[in-house]
């Protein structure tokens, strides 16, 4: 019998945001920490350089998730603390995009917590670590290859 997650394919997201409030915050634009978190990445001026409106960046998106997962709400929402860009992809323009997937998420953050709180503190010893650049492309590569690494 085939296990029934595998037909639950993932969709690996991390957004930048300017906070960490939906309600005031919006995702890419920046504030002071992320102006100069960002400004030392690169990402700021790539912002600024960019001529992509949010509708136009969602609208991709959803594109791009569709190509691989045409039928809505099969694929979870996988990242860390992936719930704090759930709840911006809840607000115009990326409702579509979060209206396509899952009511499901894999927060590899918890995953994380609960191998603290209930293994082996030794397991976390080959956690692969984290290169903290706050570029979304990036963070996925790492969301993916630390979830792998709890996986084995």
């Amino acid at each position: 019998m085939v296990n029934p997650a595998v037909s639950q394919p993932l969709v690996w997201i991390d957004c930048e945001m300017t906070g960490l409030d939906p309600d005031n915050d919006v995702i890419i634009e920046m504030d002071e920490w992320c102006t100069k978190t960002h400004g030392e990445t690169g990402l700021t001026s790539a912002v600024i350089a960019s001529a992509t409106t949010a509708e136009a960046a969602a609208a991709e998106l959803l594109a791009y998730v569709k190509k691989y997962v045409p039928e809505p709400r099969i694929a979870l929402l996988a990242g860390n603390s992936v719930h704090a860009d759930k709840a911006f992809l809840r607000r115009a323009p990326w409702t579509k995009v979060h209206d396509h997937l899952s009511y499901r998420i894999l927060d590899v953050s918890t995953i994380k917590e609960a191998v603290k709180r209930w293994s082996s503190q030794s397991i976390l010893k080959g956690v692969p670590g984290k290169k903290t650049l706050h570029q979304a492309k990036e963070d996925i590569l790492e969301s993916i290859e630390e979830a792998r690494y709890y996986r084995a």
